[in-house]
């Protein structure tokens, strides 16, 4: 009876824990660059309860031994980023930019280096390219990218040119304008493994110590830069809002059942006292 107890406590644990999950998804569902969670969960039955000891023999060492299950019940095992590709949305400012395929840019802050795919950029009074809680983005070599013009054509390499105008004086006498590209600076963009990164906001991730950072290969052709455009978040609204549902009634099934177990018991503990 105790364990029937205890182990309809632990879904409504759980039903919590994914309520969080798909709340904060939802939440986010309009933030540029977000990337949704997705919760896995596990039965307390198929973890093993080990005891680890000193093994006997003229070598020392240690033992694993198994003794036995958890109980019953779920958990919430792990929560892990969802990197699917997010809707484009079109913005014609120049100094939006969104990354297609694999790849996050990177950005220096003041609690240290981030990573992030919301490419909606501006420069700072130091003429810094920044992202828009005020992180500087970096270049290929690790620098902080300056630019003191929003003139700019960003190629789908990530390199950024600024647009300057000359001035041609005709034969006629007449003059025209030419525009020239300048080289900036490329921004830096790398890979990185949804098991390698931690949520440090609504859009950004710091990597764990040891994670694997690939610069994106872009003559491989499966990621390029957009400019003009973001990345909405990859949160399909319907099926979060199902899950939402969902989750709130197998909340509310272990809460009854938890509620008739606790009555139960009071029910025994009563009649016992009357023997």
């Amino acid at each position: 009876m105790i364990r029937s107890l205890y182990t309809a406590a632990s879904g409504m644990v759980l039903g919590l824990r994914q309520q969080d999950v798909v709340a904060d998804n939802i939440a986010n569902s309009s933030t540029v660059g977000y990337k949704a969670e997705q919760s896995a969960q596990t039965a307390f039955g198929g973890v093993l309860a080990r005891r680890i000891g000193p093994a006997d023999g003229p070598v020392p060492g240690r033992v694993d031994e198994v003794i036995g299950q958890v109980g019953t019940g779920a958990f919430v095992e792990n929560v892990r980023t969802y990197l699917g590709q997010g809707a484009e949305r079109e913005t014609g400012a120049p100094l939006d930019v969104m990354v297609r395929g694999d790849g996050f840019f990177v950005a220096q802050t003041d609690e240290g280096v981030r990573y992030t795919r919301d490419g909606h950029l501006d420069r700072d009074d130091q003429q810094r390219l920044i992202t828009a809680d005020g992180g500087r983005i970096l270049d290929v070599d690790g620098n902080e990218i300056i630019i003191d013009t929003d003139r700019v054509r960003v190629k789908s390499d990530g390199t950024i040119h600024r647009l300057v105008e000359t001035e041609t004086v005709q034969p006629d006498g007449s003059t025209s304008v030419d525009v020239v590209e300048e080289f900036v600076a490329q921004l830096q963009v790398v890979t990185i493994g949804a098991d390698d990164l931690v949520r440090a906001g609504d859009s950004k991730f710091v990597a764990v110590p040891g994670a694997a950072l690939t610069p994106v290969d872009y003559a491989a052709g499966g990621t390029f830069i957009l400019q003009g455009s973001l990345e909405e978040a990859n949160v399909n609204i319907g099926q979060t809002a199902t899950r939402l549902y969902s989750v709130a009634r197998t909340y509310q099934s272990n809460q009854r059942v938890f509620a008739e177990i606790n009555k139960t018991l009071e029910s025994t503990v009563t009649e016992l006292g009357r023997v």
